[in-house]
């Protein structure tokens, strides 16, 4: 299903050195706990905010003409279906509207 598709893993992001700004912020706010899901919250985060800078909507976009923006509720729909058993889960938000520059919970 995705031959010839770029795949970016966790790997693609940063190094400990020189990390992504996502993964900064998780470690600024504390977004995990065991590290289990961490690579694929990162991962989805990054691209949730793609997302929302290409404008594409989601099931919470009140506005289908306008851009989407960072909200809670629009970060909190994107990012559903990532199970965190550790209930990182405000912190993770705190973490992706942060790199969003919308500190919002």
């Amino acid at each position: 299903m995705h031959q010839n598709a770029e795949i970016t893993t966790i790997e693609g992001f940063g190094t400990p050195d020189n990390m992504h700004p996502m993964q900064a912020a998780f470690v600024k706010h504390d977004g995990f706990q065991c590290g289990y899901c961490t690579p694929g919250q990162i991962c989805s985060s990054v691209a949730v905010l793609k997302e929302i800078e290409m404008g594409i909507p989601s099931h919470v976009t009140l506005d289908l003409v306008s851009s989407p923006q960072a909200t809670p509720d629009e970060i909190r729909e994107r990012m559903s279906g990532n199970i965190c058993r550790c209930g990182a889960y405000s912190n993770i938000l705190a973490a992706i509207a942060d790199v969003a520059g919308s500190e919002k919970s």
